[in-house]
């Protein structure tokens, strides 16, 4: 073996992801980072081994990437996103006409490349969710075909229509979807592309849980019967049945919320804790129905927020005389919260496989990272001295339409506090903080029965407000794995404004201590905090942050490492510094008089 050494988080994705090149005659591994400690030579090849940790050795030649012995990643083959099938388009074909677009300020609004950085356009290339939907299977193999439908119908959509309408077995494994010889790899790797959203049938089910979990409606049209649903009437319809053999239509639903609904609610099937396939459903995510119990429902729609409005109106294509300039005009950039993958994905673009340019990704963190921060805020109000110790209240509001945070229930908002001494500049109390390894310090986040409850105060410094789910198996036993998940141990996810968490179904209940606080409300949340220390001048620091998957989500996925996707997935999660992000922060001093 080569010579073995550890390397920064910087050099070592250049080092994994990237093929290292040697110079014309020579034989010395050319790594372009400043902290790299050591390079290895060899006769024949340039490889450099890096140990991740205790069970993880990685090799790096020039075009491969080895975990352990036996585990190889090469870079993935690019899809062709100018495919055409019997019911779809690639999105490229789209972008011909809908890219180099801009409002009537100047402002690019081009439609392609705002898709093409957003998580739905990345929806099968995502390593998470290769990662999860691997693992899930190899604990439940009985069940693979039904698991592995079951994602593919919102991750890989296209691909998973076309071979339904064929007849033909859903798979995204093996010979399946995610192999680049399957025949729908085209279909299945342009994501969530144009012609899927726009072909989605506006039926008296949609919005209703009929057409939920991926159950949308695509007509089986082809040619020029196929119909591309858009929010504007009186349209040219020559030129797309021209170019793509599509025939725009007006269509309202197109702006309504329950367009969302059929991906972003989903019940899952549960494996009971015994192994049988029970009758039972799991609401593992219900977004639309957070939204549906709020007073946005009257007010604001999916597409409000997540596709913000051109300050300008539009001309909706590059191509056709005398073209109409439309308003409003929804920005196709799908907003979310999602900068850890969308981070990972821009920095190992070749190994997984992404076409999109560092700009745009770049622009679309930044972007993200903004509409997060306006998604809640937290203050400090009530400082005090009494009885011996400080005393202070926080209050947290939620701003938008759904749960904070909601979706896949891997993801938490939490409370960091900390206060200094003025004089010393000692912090005498902390609670939230994170440690080296990504684990909130004084939370226990192993797979057992603990876990870190719901709290109106907080006294101890292990003590940690986590706004979370929390799953639970068919025994009420907390587990990781999605498809034993029968129900949840805790729910304090921020409720919305409007929100009657006494009058709400189910599948959006609030679970555990929470659902009897009586100030945590419908938008907003209050949390007492209760410190033994003696009166001084302190100032007192309070921040919200959040992030997509949590310690103990991550080690529970981790421990099937020997699967090649989940193995890539700890590679990535290990060396990308993008946890977790801020959402609001406050700072307010204390003094004696």
């Amino acid at each position: 073996m080569q010579s073995v050494f550890q390397l920064g988080v910087s050099a070592f994705l250049i080092v994994l992801f990237t093929a290292c090149s040697s110079s014309s005659g020579s034989d010395t591994t050319l790594i372009e980072e400043s902290n790299t400690t050591e390079l290895s030579t060899d006769d024949n090849t340039s490889v450099v081994d890096v140990v991740i940790d205790e069970n993880t050795t990685v090799i790096v030649d020039e075009n491969i990437t080895v975990i352990d012995a036996n585990m190889t990643f090469e870079d993935a083959v690019v899809h062709n996103d100018s495919f055409s099938s019997l019911h779809f388009s690639g999105s490229k074909n789209c972008a011909g006409c809908h890219d180099g677009l801009s409002d009537s300020t100047g402002k690019d609004v081009s439609i392609a490349k705002a898709w093409g950085v957003s998580m739905m356009a990345n929806s099968a290339i995502d390593p998470l969710w290769r990662a999860k939907v691997a693992s899930e299977v190899k604990r439940n193999p009985a069940y693979k075909e039904a698991i592995e439908s079951k994602c593919s119908k919102c991750h890989t959509p296209m691909a998973t229509t076309e071979a339904k309408f064929a007849g033909e077995t859903v798979a995204l494994f093996d010979e399946g979807f995610l192999n680049p010889q399957n025949p729908h790899y085209d279909e299945a790797t342009d994501g969530v592309s144009c012609t899927l959203c726009h072909q989605i049938e506006n039926t008296a089910d949609l919005g209703t849980s009929t057409a939920f979990s991926g159950a949308y409606t695509i007509a089986d049209n082809t040619s020029t019967e196929r119909k591309a649903y858009g929010q504007f009437s009186g349209v040219n319809t020559t030129p797309m049945r021209n170019n793509v053999q599509f025939t725009p239509a007006y269509s309202a639903h197109m702006n309504e919320s329950k367009l969302c609904a059929t991906c972003h609610n989903l019940e899952t099937p549960v494996i009971s804790a015994d192994g049988v396939l029970s009758d039972l459903h799991f609401s593992e995510q219900a977004v639309y129905t957070e939204w549906e119990y709020s007073e946005f429902n009257t007010s604001q729609t999916c597409q409000d927020c997540h596709m913000s409005k051109a300050e300008g109106s539009v001309i909706l294509s590059t191509r056709g005389g005398n073209l109409q300039s439309r308003s409003p005009f929804f920005q196709h950039q799908f907003l979310g919260a999602n900068t850890y993958m969308i981070n990972i994905i821009n920095n190992n673009k070749a190994t997984l496989g992404t076409k999109a340019a560092t700009a745009d990704f770049d622009k679309m963190i930044t972007d993200t990272r903004d509409f997060l921060m306006a998604s809640a805020d937290l203050n400090i109000t009530g400082s005090a001295f009494k009885d011996g110790k400080l005393n202070f209240t926080l209050t947290l509001t939620n701003h938008s339409g759904h749960k904070f945070p909601t979706s896949y229930p891997s993801r938490r908002a939490w409370i960091h506090v900390s206060v200094v001494d003025d004089v010393t500049q000692e912090t005498v109390f902390e609670s939230g903080a994170f440690d080296s390894e990504g684990k909130l310090i004084g939370v226990d986040e192993e797979t057992s029965t603990v876990y870190e409850p719901h709290y109106q105060k907080i006294t101890e410094e292990d003590q940690v407000q986590v706004y979370e789910t929390v799953m639970a198996d068919t025994n009420a036993e907390l587990t990781y794995t999605l498809m034993h998940a029968s129900q949840y141990l805790k729910d304090n996810r921020l409720l919305p404004k409007g929100f009657e968490k006494a009058s709400v179904p189910e599948s959006i209940q609030v679970f555990g201590e929470a659902k009897t606080d009586n100030d945590f409300i419908g938008g907003s949340d209050e949390v007492d905090y209760e410190i033994a220390l003696p009166e001084a001048s302190y100032t007192i620091t309070a921040t919200l942050r959040y992030e997509t998957t949590t310690y103990g989500f991550r080690k529970d996925l981790f421990k099937d490492a020997e699967l090649k996707e989940v193995a890539l997935m700890k590679a990535l999660d290990n060396n990308t510094s993008n946890h977790y992000e801020t959402i609001s922060s406050h700072t307010q001093s204390i003094s004696l008089p």
